[in-house]
């Protein structure tokens, strides 16, 4: 989706589009509740995790809230940054599990990095239906981080995302690339249209298994991309193509 209306008319639009499959795992694009002002931001637990709280327990499903606005609960600078770029990941008991700040902020023609604090911390969340990684947008083209998330035991790697044209061949290798390398499934969830106006997003969300194969894309317009994932299919491609067991550990000297 793309966040091109107001906080309510987004939310709303997020909202009909979860109630639209049947899905037991969600995922959001970044700042899909309102990503024009980098300004305003909110508590966690806050308004917005109230709605998505709710509904993961009224649909019994795992919301990944792909990300918003945190106001900083403890900030320590005044003159500093006070606002996160957080995604949430919600249970079918409508609790929050994890919580992930991105590391990784953009600063090529975005005010990101000027306004924004960046997160400290790799997440994962061990959940009924695999253990999920937490990423966002720009994190993808840092590897190090995803390999954080496979030590830590990820098996599903969701990357929520407001990514612009024209580095659509980037992000498609980006894509394909950390699921070859961790072993694991990568999805993906990227905003489309213009909510900024000074630049488009480029959608094409998809789901990438262990050998690297899509299997599921959407377009650049709003849609619903949905599509099976197998945990033990990640079990299996890791116990007989091993190649995370022969890591060598590099030092700089």
């Amino acid at each position: 989706m793309g966040a091109t209306g107001t906080w309510a008319d987004n939310v709303r639009r997020a909202e009909t589009m979860i109630r639209s499959t049947d899905a037991e795992l969600i995922v959001l694009p970044e700042l899909f509740n309102y990503c024009k002002d980098f300004k305003t931001g909110e508590s966690i637990p806050g308004r917005t995790t109230e709605i998505f709280t709710a509904l993961a327990k009224e649909l019994g499903i795992y919301i990944l809230m792909g990300s918003i606005l945190e106001v900083d609960p403890e900030p320590r600078v005044m003159t500093s940054p006070q606002l996160y770029n957080t995604s949430i990941l919600i249970d079918p008991c409508g609790s929050i599990v994890a919580k992930y700040r991105k590391i990784h902020l953009f600063a090529y023609h975005s005010k990101e990095r000027y306004f924004l604090k960046p997160g400290q911390d790799s997440v994962v969340a061990k959940t009924d239906i695999g253990t999920i990684g937490l990423s966002i947008c720009y994190d993808i083209r840092f590897p190090e981080l995803y390999r954080a998330l496979i030590k830590r035991g990820a098996e599903i790697i969701v990357c929520p995302a407001a990514w612009p044209y024209p580095r659509l061949e980037h992000w498609v290798t980006f894509n394909k690339a950390r699921a070859i390398e961790e072993q694991c499934y990568f999805i993906s969830c990227n905003q489309v249209g213009a909510p900024l106006q000074t630049q488009t997003f480029l959608g094409h969300s998809m789901i990438v298994d262990p050998w690297g194969t899509i299997v599921a894309s959407g377009g650049d317009r709003e849609t619903v991309v949905e599509g099976k994932i197998d945990v033990e299919f990640v079990r299996k491609i890791r116990s007989e193509y091993s190649f995370l067991e022969d890591i060598v550990e590099l030092c700089d000297k």
